[in-house]
């Protein structure tokens, strides 16, 4: 099989059936990675279908059913459907995609296409559904469901237990950077399947797809009568791959020069981006990683890494601005993944360290100054200009610059009634706006407000030894003027 066997720390066989080879193709679902490149579950997708000379099925769903379904996110995989749709039928693959038009009516839909399987292949990912329905599905099929991980650069596989800091994490990506990036996913991995042979549907199949296709071209008449939140509006960003390559490209070109010493300055704008993309798995992690090293100054090579033992600086030894960058794209993005992969509870308040349950428990009890409700947050309504700002940006473009998050949620666990509300209320607002909510990375952002992956501080009231942040620090430290232009005398949504 083609490289089956180059990543094994990314390949997790759900269960012990054998592949049928009677049945006509190899499926693979598309949950998680919605892309055609540098996909390492497509790849192995691949191997199988040609060690067993089968075609290959792609399929690819949207539900209406899942939380948090708005018209927000339904625009934005919609799009990306319809870009696989057309790539699909230029380069004559087979692909199957599939629209839930009512709650629930695409519950067995996967179990009709796996009926004809060899085998299933699809997504690893340690989170949200995604997780839950790859535990479910593979105990109730007799045939082989194997899930792959094509999130990140370090295989979850690589890791034993869950990282409590990201300096114990950094640690182990050095150790392994070399050897997991000089064994990339393959660009096309459709290139390499062998068997071409065109899969036919039975009728009622064939009609879903079709009924598929129509509304893919309809999106806004589709959407409007979904079941699904219509107060949530789509914004400006595209879901297709062809925007996130652009917006690497706007990165690389104008971001990264500046990023070491500008990133946390709301006005620069110089953050890549690209979160909403890679939740999606629109853009892999290794493309950008890839592109990024090859703006490293002339003559720089991996030769010049060195091994640091987990401190940010001197491992890669170029450009400061590039190893900046990549400690957060590689070191601060993934640790999140890999907590969860070992951590069931990851999205638990009792998932948090020791010490920081200690401190938020004895502090649980301060007054607080200001008390909001979840949707007095939701619509930018506090005493606090920075922090509306900040939340009014989510709220209308699905994304917020990445300093401000932080601020956005200190200033939540202090401003509602105890801890475990705070995590509540973060949890909602960023699953329900947030283009890359829903995600390990974001959950890690959430959960470091309350002190994972952080460390004990000086103690203060409500916070305890938990980190502490101010809107009139983050203005003496960050350029704001423009962004508060922009988004701090918007009218508040009612």
């Amino acid at each position: 099989m083609n490289n089956i066997n180059i990543n094994s720390k990314r390949v997790f066989f759900r269960n012990d059936r054998s592949p049928n080879p009677e049945n006509g193709y190899v499926l693979y679902w598309m949950q998680a990675n919605r892309r055609f490149q540098y996909n390492y579950a497509l790849e192995y997708a691949v191997g199988w279908a040609n060690k067993l000379d089968k075609p290959l099925l792609i399929y690819e769903e949207l539900r209406c059913d899942s939380p948090w379904a708005s018209e927000r996110f339904h625009h934005f995989i919609m799009e990306g459907m319809q870009e696989n749709l057309d790539y699909t039928r230029e380069h004559q693959l087979n692909y199957y995609a599939y629209l839930e038009e009512e709650s629930g009516a695409g519950n067995e839909l996967v179990y009709s296409l796996a009926e004809n399987a060899c085998t299933v292949i699809t997504d690893e990912y340690p989170v949200f559904i995604i997780r839950d329905r790859n535990r479910k599905i593979s105990q109730e099929l007799n045939i082989p469901y194997i899930t792959v991980d094509s999130n990140g650069l370090i295989p979850l596989g690589l890791t034993e237990k869950a990282p409590y800091n990201a300096y114990f994490f950094r640690k182990i990506m050095q150790q392994n950077f070399i050897d997991c990036y000089t064994h990339p996913p393959q660009k096309n991995p459709l290139r390499q399947l062998e068997n071409q042979e065109k899969i036919t549907f039975r009728d009622d199949l064939l009609e879903k797809y079709s009924q598929a296709e129509k509304h893919l071209k309809n999106r806004d008449s589709f959407i409007c009568n979904l079941p699904i939140n219509h107060k949530v509006m789509k914004t400006e960003l595209k879901g297709t791959r062809q925007a996130a390559l652009g917006k690497l490209g706007q990165f690389i070109q104008y971001g990264l020069p500046k990023y070491d010493e500008k990133r946390n300055d709301p006005d620069e704008n110089t953050t890549s981006g690209l979160s909403p993309w890679l939740h999606y798995g629109k853009i892999s992690e290794y493309e950008i990683v890839d592109a990024v090293l090859d703006h490293q100054p002339k003559g720089w090579s991996l030769d010049n890494i060195t091994f640091n033992n987990g401190s940010t600086g001197g491992f890669f030894n170029g450009d400061p601005n590039i190893n900046s960058f990549l400690d957060e794209v590689i070191t601060w993005r993934e640790v999140g993944f890999h907590f969860a992969h070992h951590e069931e509870n990851y999205d638990h308040y009792e998932s948090l360290p020791d010490w920081a349950l200690e401190t938020l428990q004895k502090h649980k009890d301060d007054p607080r100054e200001y008390l909001y409700t979840l949707e007095e947050f939701a619509q930018s309504q506090t005493h606090d200009e920075v922090w509306n700002a900040a939340q009014t940006q989510l709220r209308e473009e699905g994304v917020m610059h990445n300093y401000l998050r932080m601020l956005w949620g200190k200033k939540v666990l202090e401003w509602t009634p105890n801890p475990e509300s705070a995590l509540a209320y973060l949890i909602e607002l960023n699953n329900r706006y947030a283009l890359d909510g829903r995600d390990p990375n974001s959950y890690s952002g959430i959960f470091w407000i309350f002190g994972r992956f952080d460390r004990a501080w000086q103690e203060r009231p409500i916070y305890g030894k938990v980190r502490y942040m101010t809107s009139k620090s983050t203005r003496k430290k960050v350029k704001l003027k423009q962004y508060l232009k922009r988004y701090g005398n918007q009218k508040q949504l009612l």
